[in-house]
């Protein structure tokens, strides 16, 4: 399971927003168990944030270092954007 890895410690209690708010932060996972992702998605949830599901942990890749949604504040549609142009290190 992966999440958490781009966004800040101290955001994570400053950034979160109540569910159906404009532009709200997203968060990405990533995972092989359902349950797990499911359990997850909650967490991040009740933290304050959107979730974009990047599917299994081998696409994992697309949101870490030098990835473009590594980092700034993200909406879910912008991560979803981002999780799509993202290109490993052996393409850039």
């Amino acid at each position: 399971m992966k999440a958490f890895n781009h966004i800040y410690a101290a955001e994570l209690t400053t950034h979160g927003q109540g569910a159906g708010t404009a532009n709200r932060r997203a968060l990405v996972i990533a995972g092989n168990d359902a349950e797990a992702k499911a359990l997850v998605t909650r967490l991040i949830d009740q933290f304050g944030f959107d979730t974009v599901d990047a599917g299994p942990l081998s696409e994992g890749w697309r949101i870490q270092r030098d990835t473009p949604g590594y980092g700034p504040r993200r909406t879910g549609e912008e991560l979803r954007q981002d999780l799509a142009s993202a290109k490993r290190y052996a393409e850039q």
